[in-house]
């Protein structure tokens, strides 16, 4: 499979790095269910029981830039790749050949295997890949994940003119929230090193070098850390069929970040915390080794 032009964004040269290849779903699969909730236009006229106060967001740590311009001097990331314990021998197939064992190890990840009814059956790890491309800038693929909506419409609340978000539309994300954060991180860094030069042959196949992956992976993971947090009433407007935030710095954000805050303040925080754990534990180069599937 070759990802078209049309399905990937535009991207300057990437720089090089030493390492030669990350942990990549690490940002995948705290990513991958985010990119189908779009603002649904249905509005419920409900009185406000107290009136909103100006917009307050809890300032964000700065994301990281996947690809720097080529006029600024950017020191480039290295996270340490983790050895497998020298007993353990594993052959892999293909990448053309991988997506059965591919999805068969991810769906692991999560309890009864709902991981897997997000992933396509074809070419997962070159979606994977191309996800997470964009993912590093904020952007979203959504051709390359199938996860779940959220049931039932968006509802607004409306008071003369003014329009805001129904604190009640986070419950409709807590499927999504809780699969999230029930992914076993140490089992997911384990089948990443283990898929990793599979991965790395992808990355190439989009005319990237490979080792330009690790700073890749943690501007998804910053893109997240990045989300603004509101600790009042989010504003609106609403212009033909759908809505937009009435605060130009939210409605300026990345596609990501925007799925984030419709998710709500609870739900992007425990998201947050998992992506800022997986971040940590890249960067700091511990060598034990993982849990296996068999203990």
């Amino acid at each position: 499979m070759q990802i078209s032009p049309d399905e990937r964004p535009e991207r300057p040269t990437p720089t090089n790095s030493s390492s030669k290849w990350i942990t990549l779903a690490v940002g995948l699969c705290i990513l991958a269910g985010l990119g189908y909730f779009l603002l649904m236009p249905a509005i419920v006229e409900k009185p406000l029981e107290i009136q909103p106060e100006t917009l307050a967001i809890e300032e964000p740590m700065q994301a990281t830039p996947a690809s720097p311009a080529a006029t600024e001097t950017v020191e480039a990331i290295d996270i340490p790749q983790q050895q497998a314990p020298v007993e353990i021998a594993v052959v892999l197939p293909t990448l053309d050949d991988s997506d059965t064992e591919a999805k068969s190890k991810l769906a692991t990840l999560t309890p009864e295997g709902t991981l897997g009814e997000w992933l396509h059956a074809d070419h997962l790890l070159r979606r994977s890949i191309t996800l997470v491309d964009g993912l590093s800038r904020g952007i979203l693929l959504q051709k390359m994940i199938k996860a779940p909506s959220p049931k039932g419409k968006f509802i607004a609340i409306k008071e003369g003119e003014n329009i805001w978000v129904d604190p009640a539309n986070y419950q409709r994300y807590n499927y999504l929230a809780d699969r999230l954060n029930t992914i076993d991180s140490n089992k997911l860094v384990e089948l990443f090193h283990m898929f990793r030069p599979l991965l790395e042959q992808a990355y190439e196949e989009l005319g990237y070098p490979a080792e330009d992956l690790d700073n890749a992976i943690v501007a998804a993971l910053d893109q997240i850390l990045a989300t603004p947090i509101p600790t009042t009433p989010v504003a609106l407007t609403r212009e033909s069929v759908q809505y937009k935030y009435a605060d130009p710095k939210l409605e300026a954000l990345p596609p990501i970040q925007k799925q984030l805050l419709r998710m709500g303040p609870d739900h992007t925080q425990k998201i947050q915390t998992k992506a800022r754990g997986l971040r940590e534990a890249l960067l700091s180069g511990a060598t034990e080794p993982v849990p296996t599937d068999n203990e």
